[in-house]
């Protein structure tokens, strides 16, 4: 009996010890199915798009068997949707060095490469969907004016995004490699949108400070922005003029928050010393500078490549 009792024992401890097995990946696609349909927290419709983009990319990459990238894929949707799942597989978040080393290498490559415009033009369809098909985005400032914008300062950011240097759930999966391709890509679809045509009509901020705003642009942006705002391409200094002052706005206060990390330490140290009636003159006299004629679009002008 002593025997038989040892023995049950030693079969119940090996059943407590079978180790609990983690949702197949197939498991995992299904919730993210399920919460497209439900949307149980209420994302916006972009975050669907989103997830659903990922979601699908997920499938691609395990049917090539590469089941950990997928799972990454699928985490994606866990997040931005909020799913609540504690088998989903996570994965280490690389260094903030390792990040800025692995944009920095994409954006080096992709400056060797010759641009190809019209196949830039094809992957910028992709991006009308959000920029519009004059790269004007919305005076809200929920998309920014990228028309005009410096080709390496584009790539720079695409690059960022694709390597996790930037954050940004709509325009992550919108980047990626599975999207819209390699590195020639980077190179291809800024060389396009170099070359359009600016809005002057974009959003500008109160206009009751613009005395402070020009002296605090002066005294602190006009070194790397230039005069009028006009930026260096080979400096790597965006082109802030026209651009939508609440979209300025919300990218100094993710600056300012952390939020924001692949920006130069001047602008992060300029964001902590200025308060918020500086911050939003500076931002409202930046909205107010115009491009230079050559670089404005006629009134009334539309795309002729979306004809």
């Amino acid at each position: 009996m002593r025997r038989i009792s040892q023995n049950l024992i030693f079969a119940a401890l090996a059943i407590l010890t079978i180790p609990v097995m983690a949702n197949t990946f197939q498991e995992d696609l299904n919730q993210v199915d399920n919460a497209l349909k439900t949307n149980p927290s209420g994302a916006l419709r972009q975050s669907l798009e989103s997830c659903l983009k990922a979601r699908n990319h997920a499938v691609v990459l395990d049917k090539m068997g590469q089941e950990e990238r997928a799972r990454r894929a699928l985490q994606y949707c866990f997040d931005s949707l909020q799913i609540s799942s504690v088998d989903v597989i996570k994965v280490s978040a690389p260094s903030q060095e390792e990040l800025q080393a692995k944009a920095n290498l994409e954006y080096e490559e992709a400056l060797t490469l010759t641009p190809d415009v019209a196949n830039g033009l094809t992957i910028y369809r992709e991006c009308a969907a959000c920029h519009e098909p004059e790269g004007w985005g919305h005076t809200t400032g929920s998309v920014p004016q990228i028309a005009g914008q410096h080709r390496k300062v584009v790539i720079k950011q695409l690059a960022d995004f694709r390597a996790g240097n930037r954050d940004s759930v709509l325009m992550a999966p919108y980047a990626s490699v599975e999207s819209i391709g390699g590195t020639q890509a980077l190179a291809d679809v800024a060389e396009y949108i170099s070359t359009l045509e600016m809005s002057v009509e974009n959003g500008k901020g109160p206009g009751t400070d613009l005395d402070l705003g020009e002296s605090l642009y002066r005294k602190h942006c006009m070194d790397c922005h230039g005069e009028n705002g006009e930026g260096s391409n080979d400096d790597l200094a965006p082109r802030i003029q026209a651009q939508h002052y609440k979209y300025m706005l919300r990218q100094f206060q993710w600056i300012r928050d952390g939020k924001r990390r692949n920006v130069s330490e001047k602008m992060t140290a300029l964001s902590l010393a200025l308060d918020d009636r500086e911050m939003t003159a500076v931002l409202d006299y930046s909205s107010r500078l115009q491009p230079a004629e050559e670089l404005r679009a006629p009134e009334g002008w539309k795309n002729p490549d979306f004809d």
